[in-house]
């Protein structure tokens, strides 16, 4: 008899179990010794008061009466085919109720590997989201910080070319500062060595006029005196001669 247990099968094996047993019901049914014995019946009762009743699942013959012999062979007969006919039925039970309990258990297999499977895409995707999120805040944050340092640089690019241009502009400023103050130092120098050397010559022609002036009014005095002296004398004298 086949395996009537169904686990460990193929879901082939289990459609081939179910077949055979469907065929050794059948074969049961048709097997040459019942067959033989129903003819054997017929030919002996001249093939006349015979009933036959079939159904899905069993064919039972009903005959006239019989021998005790007779009848116990049919019954037996029938008791095995009924027997038979009950196991095929539980086996087939048995291998539908798997192979649907199977069918269930790959469905929810199956639904459940969808249900992962959509879970891990969902998950790689919401990874590969993340990722790129990620990777898209640190870019901007990586350009932010590029632009931030280029106005850094920048700023101190310009502000160094200020103070270059202010260092410059002092040193430039504070070099014509300084050349004016020399020139007007040196004008003023020579202004200034210029009025004195001005003032010497004039003092010099002051003293040198005020010696002319001197001598001459000595020179002046000594006339006068010496006219004097000669006045003088020459009334002393003609004083004297009128004596």
């Amino acid at each position: 008899m086949t395996n009537s247990s169904g686990f460990g099968q193929t879901e082939e094996e289990k459609v081939k179990t179910a077949s055979n047993l469907a065929s050794t019901s059948n074969n049961l049914r048709n097997s040459t010794a019942a067959q033989e014995y129903l003819t054997g019946i017929q030919y002996r009762e001249g093939g006349t008061g015979s009933l036959t009743s079939e159904t899905d699942d069993l064919k039972t013959t009903y005959l006239p009466d019989q021998s005790f012999g007779d009848q116990a062979l049919l019954q037996e007969l029938t008791n095995k085919q009924n027997m038979l006919n009950m196991e095929v039925a539980a086996e087939l039970d048995r291998v539908n109720t798997e192979f649907f309990t199977d069918l269930d258990i790959r469905k929810a297999q199956s639904i459940a590997g969808e249900t992962r499977a959509g879970q891990r895409v969902g998950g790689e995707e919401r990874r590969a989201e993340l990722a790129e999120g990620g990777a898209q805040t640190r870019a901007t944050s990586r350009v932010a910080g590029q632009e931030q340092r280029a106005g850094y640089a920048e700023q101190g690019s310009q502000l160094r070319a200020t103070e270059r241009v202010k260092g410059q502009e002092d040193r430039g400023r504070t070099a014509e500062e300084g050349q004016q103050t020399r020139a007007t130092s040196r004008v003023a120098g020579q202004e200034q060595r210029a009025g004195i050397a001005e003032e010497g010559s004039q003092t010099r022609g002051t003293r040198r006029v005020e010696g002319q002036e001197v001598r001459e009014t000595d020179l002046q005095r000594e006339m006068f005196r010496r006219y004097k002296e000669s006045r003088d004398y020459d009334q002393a004298q003609r004083g004297a001669r009128s004596y």
